[in-house]
Formats: C-alpha cells, sequence, structure tokens
C-alpha cells in the first residue's frame, strides 16, 4: 500500500480526457451498454483521506475502453476470502448479473460489488475508484461488509473482476442540485471534473451538497477545488445515522431562503438509501419536478448489508 493517494493524472483539459467518454455532450440519460466481465488487476492502494480507501486497477481490456457517462457505475468481482483464487461466471452480456453469480458453484462464487469510477486512464487500461471506509479500519470487524472487507485488506497483486454497466447523469438541465454523502462525493467529483471540461459555463448553475461525518471522509481539496466555480457548495457534518435528517433540514432552509438551489430542474442525489428517497420525495413534491428530473441512486442502506 502506498503511503501517498494516487494522482489522477489525466487532466480534463486535454485530448487523453476528452477520450476518456464517448459523449461529450450528455444531453440525455446514457444509454444502456452492453455488460461485458473484464478480470484486472490490483496496480495500487492508496489513503487521499483518512476515511477513504482509493484502488486502482489495470487490464489490457481497458485500454481503449471509453465511459457512457462520468458517474459511471461497475460491478466488482472480488474473491469471497483474501488469498482465493478468483473465478468469475460465464455470462452472456444480459443486464441479469446477479443471476449468473448465483448460478455458480457456492465454492467458487465471488462476492460482487458495485463502484463507480472515480477517473479512467484509457491509455493504461486502468480504473480508478475510491471506498468510504466510514472509519473502519480492520477488514475482520464484526459488521464490515464483505465489500468494505475486501478494500480494506487488498494488496497490489490481488486479481479481481469488472462487470461493466454505465452512467446515469446528465446535463439536459442546466440548473443543477446534486446531493452526496461520502460513498457519492466521488461520483460528485466525476461529473464537476467532466462538466468542467465540457461545459464550464454550467457550472455557475450547479448547487452540491455534501453531508459526512467529519472531514477525514472527504478528498481535502473539494472544496478549494469547486467552492469558486459552483452557483453554491456546501458540506455538512453530522453523525452517519442522522445524514438524511442534516440534509433535509438543509433543503427546508434553502426553501426558506428561496435559495437558487430550490429553482434546479434537474436533482441527482447518491447515498444512503432513506436519504435518497426523503431527497427525491423533496424536489418532486416541493420543488415540483417530474419524476424523470431526479436521479436517485441508493448506494448502501443504514444498518443491512446491500445484496
Amino acid at each position: 500500500m502506498t503511503s501517498n493517494p494516487v494522482t489522477l493524472n489525466t487532466p480534463t483539459n486535454t485530448s487523453a480526457y476528452r477520450a476518456t467518454f464517448s459523449d461529450h455532450l450528455l444531453l440525455a440519460a446514457p444509454s444502456e451498454p452492453h455488460h461485458r466481465i473484464i478480470r484486472a488487476t490490483v496496480y495500487d492502494v492508496s489513503a487521499p483521506a483518512e476515511n477513504l480507501q482509493r484502488i486502482v486497477i489495470r487490464s489490457p481490456e481497458l485500454v481503449g475502453f471509453q465511459l457512457s457517462g462520468p458517474d459511471e457505475f461497475f460491478g466488482l468481482f472480488m474473491p469471497a476470502k483474501p488469498g482465493e483464487n478468483l473465478h468469475l461466471p460465464l455470462h452472456g452480456g444480459g443486464a441479469n448479473i446477479r443471476a449468473s453469480v448465483t448460478a455458480m458453484p457456492e465454492t467458487q462464487r465471488p462476492n460482487l460489488r458495485w463502484y463507480t469510477v472515480r477517473s479512467l486512464d484509457p491509455e493504461c487500461g486502468q480504473i480508478t475508484f475510491d471506498v468510504a471506509t466510514h472509519g473502519v479500519k480492520n477488514p475482520k470487524d464484526e459488521h464490515v461488509g464483505p465489500g468494505l472487507a475486501w478494500a480494506l485488506a487488498t494488496r497490489v497483486g490481488d486479481q479481481v473482476g469488472i462487470w461493466t454497466c454505465q452512467g446515469l447523469w446528465h446535463r439536459a438541465q442546466s440548473s443543477q442540485t446534486l446531493i452526496a454523502d461520502p460513498s457519492a462525493v466521488p461520483s460528485v467529483r466525476a461529473i464537476l471534473d467532466y462538466a468542467d471540461a465540457f461545459a464550464p459555463e454550467q457550472l455557475r448553475d450547479i448547487h452540491l451538497v455534501v453531508v459526512a461525518e467529519n472531514h477525514g471522509d472527504l478528498e481535502p481539496s473539494l472544496v478549494a477545488d469547486w467552492e469558486s466555480k459552483l452557483g453554491s457548495l456546501e458540506v455538512l457534518f453530522s453523525a452517519t445515522t442522522d445524514f438524511s435528517t442534516a440534509v433535509m433540514s438543509h433543503l427546508q432552509q434553502l426553501d426558506r431562503a428561496e435559495h437558487p438551489a430550490t429553482q434546479s430542474k434537474y436533482v441527482w442525489v447518491a447515498g444512503e438509501g432513506q436519504l435518497c428517497k426523503e431527497v427525491r420525495s423533496h424536489a418532486i413534491h416541493t420543488w415540483g419536478l417530474n419524476s424523470e428530473s431526479v436521479q436517485w441512486c441508493p448506494y448502501w442502506f443504514l444498518g443491512r448489508a446491500r445484496p
């Protein structure tokens, strides 16, 4: 494990960054691509923040790969137990990857968890993604799920598999509010990088709300990089169990102040399930958005492991 965080080494103002994406406009939600399974190797592990694990994986099959959108998610296959050989499912490219995993013999069945791409280097065939550790240090702790246990224990050279998926965010509406907890902040940063590269004029109409337990949950440069570019940026701090309460209280304050964020034409929210559900309801019933203008994606659920 490296002592310093891996640098995201594809500046957004370069042709290499442009080559990362199949669509430079994203005026509609990305279409679902043909899924495929790629075997990859852990290339580096680092910690850009106290409670954030950054993992870099490489594969020759990722050379020339393109993302459908900046918040592209993917399935990560990992051995059920550290040190075991990784067996990957046979899969014909359809959408139900879980059925393919379930059909495998139990002794060969890998764990499958979901992450979002923080950055892609198509020249090196390299994907970087971040894992929120929620302050957990020991992968053997009683309540640690298989994804976090793997992220805390993985080392350079470990084998993984990727099930390619798609992005969800689009920029059809220029006025947007993005809301995220630590698990979704890597997606938000990737979205902002994309907007900065392809539609920088839109940044002033984007409002960002982040909720975290403490500064150790977030990349240190988040506020410094984006506060002066966005319409507004607010970082809230609360216990993990109160993420939803903290965000909803803040949105109600914005309503009372008639803040420009309340006039957004598109809301993107990701992170804990109850947080996503309540933000979606508020955007529809208070801000008057239709359901198609609210992209909500629960990454995890308080008190239970994700299947």
